[in-house]
Protein backbone atom coordinates (compact mmCIF):
# COMPACT_ATOMS: atom_id res chain seq x y z
CA UNK A 1 0.00 0.00 0.00
CA UNK A 2 1.16 3.78 -1.10
CA UNK A 3 1.71 5.95 1.94
CA UNK A 4 -0.61 8.58 1.63
CA UNK A 5 1.02 12.31 1.60
CA UNK A 6 0.73 14.81 4.22
CA UNK A 7 -1.57 17.29 2.67
CA UNK A 8 0.90 20.39 2.53
CA UNK A 9 3.40 18.10 1.14
CA UNK A 10 0.30 17.13 -1.68
CA UNK A 11 -0.09 21.30 -1.60
CA UNK A 12 3.18 21.48 -2.44
CA UNK A 13 3.85 19.97 -5.67
CA UNK A 14 0.47 20.57 -6.96
CA UNK A 15 0.90 24.45 -6.52
CA UNK A 16 4.54 24.27 -7.41
CA UNK A 17 6.52 26.56 -9.43
CA UNK A 18 6.49 24.43 -12.31
CA UNK A 19 2.71 23.77 -12.54
CA UNK A 20 1.99 27.31 -12.06
CA UNK A 21 3.96 28.62 -14.23
CA UNK A 22 1.87 26.43 -17.21
CA UNK A 23 -1.48 27.92 -16.04
CA UNK A 24 -0.17 30.96 -16.59
CA UNK A 25 -0.25 29.88 -19.97
CA UNK A 26 -3.31 27.88 -20.07
CA UNK A 27 -6.51 29.46 -20.42
CA UNK A 28 -10.01 27.95 -21.21
CA UNK A 29 -10.31 25.98 -24.56
CA UNK A 30 -13.86 25.10 -24.52
CA UNK A 31 -14.68 29.07 -23.83
CA UNK A 32 -11.95 29.81 -27.11
CA UNK A 33 -12.82 27.91 -29.14
CA UNK A 34 -16.54 29.17 -29.35
CA UNK A 35 -15.40 32.94 -29.20
CA UNK A 36 -12.79 32.08 -32.50
CA UNK A 37 -16.09 31.62 -33.97
CA UNK A 38 -18.78 34.53 -33.14
CA UNK A 39 -18.48 38.17 -33.78
CA UNK A 40 -18.18 40.48 -30.55
CA UNK A 41 -21.79 41.51 -29.21
CA UNK A 42 -23.39 41.00 -26.15
CA UNK A 43 -22.77 38.27 -23.89
CA UNK A 44 -26.37 37.72 -23.84
CA UNK A 45 -27.01 37.80 -27.59
CA UNK A 46 -23.26 35.31 -27.94
CA UNK A 47 -25.38 32.87 -25.57
CA UNK A 48 -28.19 32.85 -27.85
CA UNK A 49 -26.07 32.25 -30.86
CA UNK A 50 -23.84 29.89 -29.29
CA UNK A 51 -27.34 27.64 -28.25
CA UNK A 52 -28.80 28.37 -31.65
CA UNK A 53 -25.67 26.99 -33.33
CA UNK A 54 -24.93 23.62 -30.96
CA UNK A 55 -28.16 22.53 -32.57
CA UNK A 56 -27.37 23.51 -35.96
CA UNK A 57 -23.52 22.72 -36.18
CA UNK A 58 -22.59 20.83 -33.27
CA UNK A 59 -18.62 21.22 -33.08
CA UNK A 60 -17.34 23.70 -30.92
CA UNK A 61 -20.43 24.84 -29.67
CA UNK A 62 -22.37 21.85 -28.37
CA UNK A 63 -18.97 21.05 -26.55
CA UNK A 64 -19.44 24.18 -24.09
CA UNK A 65 -23.11 23.64 -24.12
CA UNK A 66 -22.80 19.96 -22.78
CA UNK A 67 -20.03 20.81 -20.63
CA UNK A 68 -22.38 23.92 -18.83
CA UNK A 69 -25.37 21.54 -18.58
CA UNK A 70 -22.99 18.40 -17.04
CA UNK A 71 -23.26 18.70 -13.32
CA UNK A 72 -20.13 17.12 -12.06
CA UNK A 73 -20.74 14.12 -9.97
CA UNK A 74 -18.85 15.66 -6.74
CA UNK A 75 -22.07 18.47 -6.24
CA UNK A 76 -23.86 18.84 -3.49
CA UNK A 77 -27.21 20.32 -3.97
CA UNK A 78 -27.62 20.22 -0.26
CA UNK A 79 -24.53 21.96 0.52
CA UNK A 80 -25.49 24.45 -2.51
CA UNK A 81 -28.29 25.36 -0.96
CA UNK A 82 -26.89 26.06 2.47
CA UNK A 83 -24.12 27.94 1.21
CA UNK A 84 -27.04 30.00 -0.89
CA UNK A 85 -28.92 31.03 1.94
CA UNK A 86 -25.77 31.49 4.16
CA UNK A 87 -24.42 33.98 1.19
CA UNK A 88 -27.92 35.51 1.11
CA UNK A 89 -28.59 36.45 4.78
CA UNK A 90 -25.09 38.02 4.75
CA UNK A 91 -25.28 39.80 1.12
CA UNK A 92 -24.71 43.04 3.11
CA UNK A 93 -21.63 43.13 5.03
CA UNK A 94 -20.53 40.22 2.02
CA UNK A 95 -21.12 42.44 -1.12
CA UNK A 96 -18.92 45.19 0.79
CA UNK A 97 -16.26 42.76 1.77
CA UNK A 98 -15.83 41.62 -2.08
CA UNK A 99 -15.88 45.11 -3.49
CA UNK A 100 -13.59 47.22 -1.21
CA UNK A 101 -11.59 44.12 -0.10
CA UNK A 102 -11.05 41.41 -2.57
CA UNK A 103 -11.57 42.72 -5.89
CA UNK A 104 -9.26 45.56 -4.47
CA UNK A 105 -6.90 43.41 -3.39
CA UNK A 106 -6.84 41.42 -6.66
CA UNK A 107 -5.55 44.59 -8.54
CA UNK A 108 -2.38 43.87 -6.61
CA UNK A 109 -1.48 41.07 -8.59
CA UNK A 110 -0.13 43.68 -11.24
CA UNK A 111 -0.42 40.90 -14.81
CA UNK A 112 -3.93 40.38 -13.61
CA UNK A 113 -4.44 44.09 -13.46
CA UNK A 114 -3.01 44.92 -16.47
CA UNK A 115 -6.01 43.20 -18.68
CA UNK A 116 -8.75 46.04 -16.91
CA UNK A 117 -6.54 48.74 -18.00
CA UNK A 118 -6.12 47.40 -21.50
CA UNK A 119 -9.36 46.23 -21.75
CA UNK A 120 -10.50 50.26 -20.42
CA UNK A 121 -13.23 48.74 -19.40
CA UNK A 122 -13.14 49.27 -15.88
CA UNK A 123 -11.62 53.13 -15.18
CA UNK A 124 -13.74 53.79 -17.96
CA UNK A 125 -17.39 52.24 -16.85
CA UNK A 126 -16.18 51.14 -13.80
CA UNK A 127 -20.35 51.52 -11.88
CA UNK A 128 -21.74 49.62 -14.83
CA UNK A 129 -19.29 46.64 -13.92
CA UNK A 130 -19.94 46.69 -10.39
CA UNK A 131 -23.20 46.45 -10.88
CA UNK A 132 -22.77 43.45 -13.62
CA UNK A 133 -20.83 41.81 -11.01
CA UNK A 134 -23.67 42.24 -8.74
CA UNK A 135 -26.17 40.85 -11.70
CA UNK A 136 -24.14 37.70 -11.74
CA UNK A 137 -23.76 37.00 -7.63
CA UNK A 138 -27.55 37.88 -7.28
CA UNK A 139 -28.35 35.60 -9.88
CA UNK A 140 -26.71 32.96 -8.66
CA UNK A 141 -27.83 33.19 -5.04
CA UNK A 142 -31.76 33.01 -6.07
CA UNK A 143 -33.42 29.59 -5.44
CA UNK A 144 -32.63 27.17 -8.33
CA UNK A 145 -29.99 29.59 -9.33
CA UNK A 146 -27.11 27.47 -10.13
CA UNK A 147 -29.22 24.44 -11.54
CA UNK A 148 -29.19 24.32 -15.72
CA UNK A 149 -31.45 27.00 -17.02
CA UNK A 150 -31.12 28.93 -13.61
CA UNK A 151 -30.67 32.43 -14.04
CA UNK A 152 -27.24 32.33 -12.38
CA UNK A 153 -26.47 29.52 -14.61
CA UNK A 154 -27.39 31.39 -17.89
CA UNK A 155 -25.32 34.50 -16.01
CA UNK A 156 -22.11 32.72 -15.60
CA UNK A 157 -22.50 31.07 -18.66
CA UNK A 158 -22.18 34.65 -20.42
CA UNK A 159 -19.92 35.95 -17.96
CA UNK A 160 -17.55 32.81 -19.00
CA UNK A 161 -17.80 33.69 -22.85
CA UNK A 162 -16.98 37.71 -22.31
CA UNK A 163 -13.67 36.37 -20.40
CA UNK A 164 -12.79 34.30 -23.55
CA UNK A 165 -13.64 36.97 -25.95
CA UNK A 166 -11.56 39.69 -23.32
CA UNK A 167 -9.00 37.40 -24.48
CA UNK A 168 -9.70 37.29 -28.10
CA UNK A 169 -9.39 41.03 -28.05
CA UNK A 170 -6.49 41.64 -26.36
CA UNK A 171 -4.59 39.39 -28.16
CA UNK A 172 -6.02 40.64 -31.77
CA UNK A 173 -4.21 44.10 -30.51
CA UNK A 174 -1.03 42.70 -29.64
CA UNK A 175 -1.62 41.70 -26.33
CA UNK A 176 2.45 41.34 -24.65
CA UNK A 177 2.34 37.65 -23.97
CA UNK A 178 5.94 37.55 -22.86
CA UNK A 179 5.51 40.40 -20.55
CA UNK A 180 1.90 39.56 -19.24
CA UNK A 181 1.58 35.64 -20.18
CA UNK A 182 -1.59 34.84 -21.21
CA UNK A 183 -5.06 37.09 -19.87
CA UNK A 184 -7.22 35.69 -18.13
CA UNK A 185 -5.23 32.61 -17.32
CA UNK A 186 -5.97 30.04 -15.17
CA UNK A 187 -4.29 31.03 -12.21
CA UNK A 188 -5.75 34.44 -12.94
CA UNK A 189 -9.21 32.76 -12.60
CA UNK A 190 -8.38 30.72 -9.78
CA UNK A 191 -7.47 34.11 -8.14
CA UNK A 192 -11.15 35.25 -9.42
CA UNK A 193 -12.71 32.39 -7.41
CA UNK A 194 -10.60 32.96 -4.29
CA UNK A 195 -11.93 37.16 -3.89
CA UNK A 196 -15.39 35.74 -4.10
CA UNK A 197 -15.04 32.67 -1.47
CA UNK A 198 -12.18 33.12 0.80
CA UNK A 199 -10.89 36.83 0.50
CA UNK A 200 -14.77 37.98 0.75
CA UNK A 201 -14.77 35.47 4.09
CA UNK A 202 -12.03 37.06 5.23
CA UNK A 203 -13.04 40.57 4.82
CA UNK A 204 -16.37 39.71 6.60
CA UNK A 205 -14.59 38.43 9.86
CA UNK A 206 -12.43 41.84 9.71
CA UNK A 207 -15.56 43.53 10.01
CA UNK A 208 -17.34 41.31 12.64
CA UNK A 209 -19.50 39.08 10.60
CA UNK A 210 -17.50 35.41 11.26
CA UNK A 211 -19.40 32.32 9.82
CA UNK A 212 -19.35 28.91 11.44
CA UNK A 213 -16.82 26.24 9.74
CA UNK A 214 -20.17 24.26 8.71
CA UNK A 215 -21.59 27.40 6.72
CA UNK A 216 -17.39 28.13 5.63
CA UNK A 217 -17.73 24.66 4.02
CA UNK A 218 -20.65 25.42 2.15
CA UNK A 219 -19.70 28.16 0.75
CA UNK A 220 -16.45 26.76 -0.28
CA UNK A 221 -18.38 24.12 -2.04
CA UNK A 222 -20.86 26.40 -3.62
CA UNK A 223 -18.13 28.45 -4.82
CA UNK A 224 -15.93 24.97 -6.15
CA UNK A 225 -19.08 24.67 -8.44
CA UNK A 226 -18.60 28.71 -9.50
CA UNK A 227 -15.29 27.75 -10.50
CA UNK A 228 -16.10 24.74 -12.20
CA UNK A 229 -18.74 26.78 -14.23
CA UNK A 230 -16.81 29.89 -14.77
CA UNK A 231 -13.84 27.51 -16.98
CA UNK A 232 -11.47 26.80 -13.82
CA UNK A 233 -9.91 23.63 -14.57
CA UNK A 234 -9.54 20.18 -12.70
CA UNK A 235 -5.93 21.13 -11.52
CA UNK A 236 -6.74 24.64 -10.23
CA UNK A 237 -10.16 23.31 -8.03
CA UNK A 238 -9.07 23.12 -4.38
CA UNK A 239 -11.01 20.65 -2.11
CA UNK A 240 -11.14 22.85 1.01
CA UNK A 241 -11.21 25.92 2.23
CA UNK A 242 -7.73 25.33 3.53
CA UNK A 243 -6.42 24.31 0.15
CA UNK A 244 -7.98 27.65 -1.53
CA UNK A 245 -6.18 29.61 1.27
CA UNK A 246 -2.83 27.54 0.71
CA UNK A 247 -3.66 28.28 -3.08
CA UNK A 248 -4.50 32.15 -2.30
CA UNK A 249 -0.80 32.61 -0.73
CA UNK A 250 1.31 30.65 -3.60
CA UNK A 251 -0.65 33.09 -6.49
CA UNK A 252 -0.10 35.99 -3.71
CA UNK A 253 3.38 35.54 -3.33
CA UNK A 254 4.15 34.49 -7.35
CA UNK A 255 2.05 37.60 -8.13
CA UNK A 256 1.95 40.19 -5.73
CA UNK A 257 3.05 43.50 -7.16
CA UNK A 258 1.10 46.75 -6.61
CA UNK A 259 1.80 49.40 -8.85
CA UNK A 260 0.31 52.26 -10.02
CA UNK A 261 -1.98 50.37 -12.42
CA UNK A 262 -3.12 48.99 -9.69
CA UNK A 263 -3.65 51.97 -6.77
CA UNK A 264 -5.46 53.74 -9.53
CA UNK A 265 -7.74 51.00 -10.00
CA UNK A 266 -8.33 50.80 -6.42
CA UNK A 267 -9.27 54.25 -6.52
CA UNK A 268 -11.25 54.67 -9.10
CA UNK A 269 -13.71 51.84 -7.90
CA UNK A 270 -13.69 52.83 -3.93
CA UNK A 271 -14.49 56.69 -5.20
CA UNK A 272 -17.20 55.33 -7.51
CA UNK A 273 -18.90 53.06 -4.91
CA UNK A 274 -19.29 56.23 -2.81
CA UNK A 275 -23.31 57.04 -2.27
CA UNK A 276 -24.26 54.87 -4.86
CA UNK A 277 -27.24 51.56 -4.08
CA UNK A 278 -27.39 49.57 -2.49
CA UNK A 279 -24.66 50.26 -0.05
CA UNK A 280 -25.41 53.80 0.10
CA UNK A 281 -22.02 54.78 1.68
CA UNK A 282 -19.46 57.87 2.06
CA UNK A 283 -15.94 57.59 0.43
CA UNK A 284 -14.56 58.10 3.85
CA UNK A 285 -16.17 55.08 5.48
CA UNK A 286 -15.48 53.06 1.88
CA UNK A 287 -11.96 53.63 2.74
CA UNK A 288 -11.47 53.18 6.50
CA UNK A 289 -13.58 49.56 5.36
CA UNK A 290 -10.95 48.71 2.80
CA UNK A 291 -7.96 49.34 5.14
CA UNK A 292 -9.51 47.54 7.87
CA UNK A 293 -9.48 44.51 5.33
CA UNK A 294 -6.40 45.51 3.21
CA UNK A 295 -4.35 46.33 6.05
CA UNK A 296 -1.92 48.90 6.57
CA UNK A 297 0.47 47.72 3.71
CA UNK A 298 -1.76 47.09 0.81
CA UNK A 299 -3.75 50.33 2.15
CA UNK A 300 -0.72 52.46 2.14
CA UNK A 301 0.13 50.92 -1.74
CA UNK A 302 -3.02 52.13 -2.73
CA UNK A 303 -2.24 55.22 -0.93
CA UNK A 304 -5.53 55.45 0.71
CA UNK A 305 -6.26 57.94 2.86
CA UNK A 306 -6.94 57.87 6.61
CA UNK A 307 -9.52 59.48 8.88
CA UNK A 308 -10.20 59.46 12.28
CA UNK A 309 -14.37 60.19 12.09
CA UNK A 310 -14.47 57.41 9.58
CA UNK A 311 -12.21 54.94 11.23
CA UNK A 312 -14.62 55.28 14.34
CA UNK A 313 -17.52 54.74 12.45
CA UNK A 314 -15.73 52.03 11.26
CA UNK A 315 -15.51 50.51 14.35
CA UNK A 316 -19.14 51.25 14.78
CA UNK A 317 -19.95 49.29 11.31
CA UNK A 318 -17.66 46.06 12.82
CA UNK A 319 -19.78 46.39 16.15
CA UNK A 320 -23.16 46.24 14.15
CA UNK A 321 -22.38 43.54 11.80
CA UNK A 322 -21.03 41.01 15.22
CA UNK A 323 -24.45 42.22 16.84
CA UNK A 324 -26.55 40.72 13.26
CA UNK A 325 -24.12 37.62 13.38
CA UNK A 326 -25.17 37.07 16.96
CA UNK A 327 -29.05 37.40 16.09
CA UNK A 328 -28.40 35.57 12.97
CA UNK A 329 -26.75 32.24 14.84
CA UNK A 330 -29.51 32.60 17.63
CA UNK A 331 -32.67 34.40 16.97
CA UNK A 332 -34.96 32.08 15.06
CA UNK A 333 -35.89 33.73 12.09
CA UNK A 334 -33.32 36.23 11.80
CA UNK A 335 -31.55 34.78 8.92
CA UNK A 336 -34.87 34.16 6.95
CA UNK A 337 -35.40 38.10 7.64
CA UNK A 338 -32.34 39.33 6.18
CA UNK A 339 -32.14 37.07 3.25
CA UNK A 340 -35.26 38.06 2.42
CA UNK A 341 -34.24 42.27 2.61
CA UNK A 342 -30.86 41.78 1.01
CA UNK A 343 -32.68 39.97 -2.16
CA UNK A 344 -35.07 43.25 -2.47
CA UNK A 345 -32.53 45.87 -1.54
CA UNK A 346 -30.26 43.98 -4.57
CA UNK A 347 -32.89 43.74 -6.90
CA UNK A 348 -33.80 47.61 -6.29
CA UNK A 349 -30.45 48.49 -6.59
CA UNK A 350 -29.98 46.51 -9.91
CA UNK A 351 -33.12 47.22 -11.33
CA UNK A 352 -32.58 51.13 -11.04
CA UNK A 353 -28.59 51.23 -12.38
CA UNK A 354 -29.06 48.74 -15.00
CA UNK A 355 -30.95 49.12 -18.35
CA UNK A 356 -34.90 48.34 -18.26
CA UNK A 357 -34.49 46.54 -21.45
CA UNK A 358 -33.13 43.13 -21.53
CA UNK A 359 -31.73 43.26 -24.43
CA UNK A 360 -29.55 46.26 -23.58
CA UNK A 361 -28.00 44.66 -20.75
CA UNK A 362 -24.70 42.98 -20.88
CA UNK A 363 -26.02 39.72 -19.01
CA UNK A 364 -29.92 39.59 -19.69
CA UNK A 365 -31.60 38.25 -16.23
CA UNK A 366 -31.91 39.63 -13.37
CA UNK A 367 -33.75 37.24 -10.90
Amino acid sequence: MTAQLPVNLIWKHKYSDEVMDRMRYTCDPLADAVAALVERGRPSHMIDEVYTRAKAEGGAFAAYVDHMHTVPGWVDWEQVEHARKVLLAFAGVRGIALLVSSLVEGYSLSKAAHVLVATGRLHQDVLRRIYETGQMTHNMLVPGGLKVGGPGHRTVMEVRLLHAMVRKYLKQRGWETEKYDEPVNQEDMAFTIIEFDYLSLRGMERMGARLTDDDKKAVHHYWRYGAHLNGVCEAMLTDSLDEEIYQYQRIRERQYNPNEESRMLAQVVINALAGQPSFNLPEGLLNELSRMCLGDELAEAYELPRDKKWHKAALAYKLANKLGTFAHYRIPGAGHLSANYNYKNSLKALSENLPADPEKRAFRNIA
